[in-house]
């Protein structure tokens, strides 16, 4: 039972809810293992200043680039289109391009930092002849955005 009195706040119609992908991106270091985290800007619309994992919404475009991508036997088209929107993501927030080109290497940092992150990525993917790695994404679990925060 909810006890008016005990709220932090007047009760108010949840946000509605949008599909979003996130992805942690791991590494072996020298000391262990790291997580990579970047911090919203400060004039962000939604928890501006936090340290993040990029992500964010998906878009109907994610679901047409199952082509470009690579994907594993059991990866269904639900996982894939997921995967392809925390690979979109993390390049366009940060600049890192989960892809393999033409003979099965990831691109190198001088092609990728070449890459202009604000265009269309099925056609970046074809100009430099790269293959998403959506067969490395692994989906891990479904959260939902607490219900009071103004985005979800």
């Amino acid at each position: 039972m909810i006890r008016t009195s005990q709220l932090l706040r007047p009760s108010r119609e949840p946000a509605a809810t949008r599909e979003a992908a996130t992805v942690l991106l791991l590494r072996d270091g020298e000391k262990g293992l790291e997580v990579l985290m970047t911090r919203r800007s400060m004039s962000a619309s939604f928890a501006p200043g936090a340290f993040v994992f990029p992500g964010g919404g998906i878009d109907e475009a994610d679901a047409r680039m199952h082509a470009l991508s690579q994907r594993r036997p059991s990866q269904n088209d639900w996982l894939l289109t997921r995967s392809i929107a925390a690979i979109r993501e993390s390049f366009e927030e940060l600049g890192i391009l989960l892809a393999f080109d033409s003979s099965g290497q990831m691109p190198d940092a001088s092609l990728v930092s070449s890459l202009n992150r604000q265009a269309k990525l099925p056609d970046l993917c074809k100009q430099h002849n790269l293959r998403l790695a959506g067969d490395q994404v692994f989906w891990m679990a479904h959260w939902i955005t607490d219900r009071d925060l103004p985005k979800r």
